[in-house]
């Protein structure tokens, strides 16, 4: 007993005379790498770099001629920039709690382990997102371990080091990467379907009929103004000219001119994968048996909302079904039309729109679209018009294409998702915005 308190008592005297001067007891490691990634004193990050770290960091400029480590020491505002909940905790399973309540989802990093011996500490976490309340599987299960070593009596990371782990005998995992792979292939079967339909009502208005096959459409061009310049187009390219595209077979059947049925189904039968039909109305329906068949005798009507392209605003009447000849000979043989127009919804009575000229005038962050390399290749570019909808913290809420070209769209979309606007006050009180926004793609010359 004597021996145990003459080696505590000198412990308990110098954490008492420590807590005395400093106010505070000795900051843990995982404190400094809260600290390090998400403070917000001026030199929260350098602090905790080993000082060769450091000085290596400051000799590197960006391409605006910040720092290395100016441009890692802004992670935090932007984190925080994104809007909803953010929470680091000191202790407890969780070090990191997001939430976004726009897409009711949350992001959590927990320490898996927490290993400290002597003047080093290992600390183990991993990332988990949940949406709609149900955690999302992952393609790969992440882990991050981070090395901390105390330097003149401060934590300072010493080491970065990431696993993935991929489940590949877990049962759950492969079903859900597989209902995703799944429902990636119809989302992108769907808008391909709406981009024929488009390219149809293109054909019908220069040829007074519609094209009976897609390999008929395919050889049609347009005109667009790309640049002040006339440029024509084919109306379908790359693999869906070909009536193949991903893991879908396109084809145009019952056709007479004044109608036409084009529907889209499974490469693989029973793949598990719906099928999809519209016709000259731009109506869609789909059928889960994957059968082209079935889609257009009984399918279930689509909810034709942007998926990458918005739902095609086409007018006209129902025509005759008839699709399997054309399918099973797109199978045995064998991107985007230009100048598409998209759906484009009224305001709700809680919102108010503004034009584009004066949205513009009211953005305080833009962040400016990469060019698509497939887009580039095909030298293909001109403008992008965006209906976009700004939440009362002038956050962009959502944006939906309302013309220009496929290839070009997702790129701006990305970007547009991306800026900042100041609130919009109407009587004083900040409102919900409709609007557009305008990105213009030119080619170097």
């Amino acid at each position: 007993m004597r021996r145990l308190f003459a080696w505590f008592l000198p412990l308990l005297f110098t954490s008492t005379l420590l807590l005395a001067q400093t106010g505070t007891m000795p900051q843990t490691a995982r404190q400094a790498l809260i600290e390090m990634f998400f403070g917000t004193a001026p030199n929260h990050l350098e602090k905790h770099l080993p000082d060769t770290t450091r000085n290596a960091f400051k000799k590197m400029s960006g391409p605006n001629g910040v720092s290395a480590l100016d441009e890692m020491s802004m992670f935090a505002t932007m984190a925080k920039a994104g809007g909803g909940k953010f929470e680091t905790f000191d202790t407890g399973p969780v070090l990191l709690h997001v939430e976004d309540p726009r897409e009711n989802q949350t992001v959590d990093i927990t320490v898996e382990s927490d290993n400290l011996s002597g003047d080093e500490d290992q600390i183990e976490v991993a990332l988990h997102v949940t949406k709609d309340e149900k955690e999302q599987v992952l393609p790969f299960v992440p882990r991050f371990t981070f090395v901390m070593k105390t330097e003149a009596d401060v934590w300072r990371l010493s080491e970065i080091s990431v696993t993935l782990r991929v489940p590949l005998e877990d049962p759950s995992f492969l079903k859900t990467i597989e209902q995703e792979h799944a429902k990636q292939s119809e989302q992108m079967a769907r808008m391909n379907v709406q981009i024929i339909t488009s390219a149809e009502k293109t054909y019908q208005s220069t040829h007074g009929s519609y094209a009976c096959s897609v390999a008929e459409l395919a050889k049609a061009k347009t005109e667009t103004d790309v640049g002040g310049k006339s440029m024509s187009f084919p109306l379908l390219r790359g693999e869906l000219s070909t009536g193949k595209s991903g893991e879908y077979v396109f084809a145009i059947s019952g056709c007479d001119g004044t109608q036409y049925k084009v529907v889209a189904e499974p490469d693989t039968p029973d793949s598990g994968e719906k099928a999809f039909c519209s016709d000259e109305s731009g109506s869609m329906k789909s059928s889960s048996d994957g059968k082209a068949t079935t889609c257009l005798s009984s399918g279930e009507p689509v909810q034709q909302t942007a998926t990458g392209l918005a739902a095609v605003a086409v007018g006209g009447t129902a025509g005759a079904s008839g699709p399997s000849g054309q399918i099973q000979a797109a199978r045995a043989g064998a991107s985007g039309s230009p100048g598409v127009t998209f759906y484009s919804a009224t305001v709700p009575a809680n919102r108010v729109r503004v034009s584009e000229r004066v949205s513009q005038a009211m953005v305080v962050r833009k962040v400016q679209p990469n060019y698509p390399a497939d887009a580039g290749a095909a030298h293909v570019q001109g403008r992008v018009v965006l209906s976009v909808l700004i939440d009362k913290d002038g956050n962009v809420e959502s944006v939906r294409p309302v013309s220009g070209h496929p290839q070009l769209a997702p790129a701006a979309i990305d970007a547009v998702k991306q800026w900042k606007y100041r609130p919009y006050l109407l009587n004083g009180s900040p409102v919900e915005v409709d609007t557009q926004a305008t990105i213009n793609f030119t080619l170097p010359q």
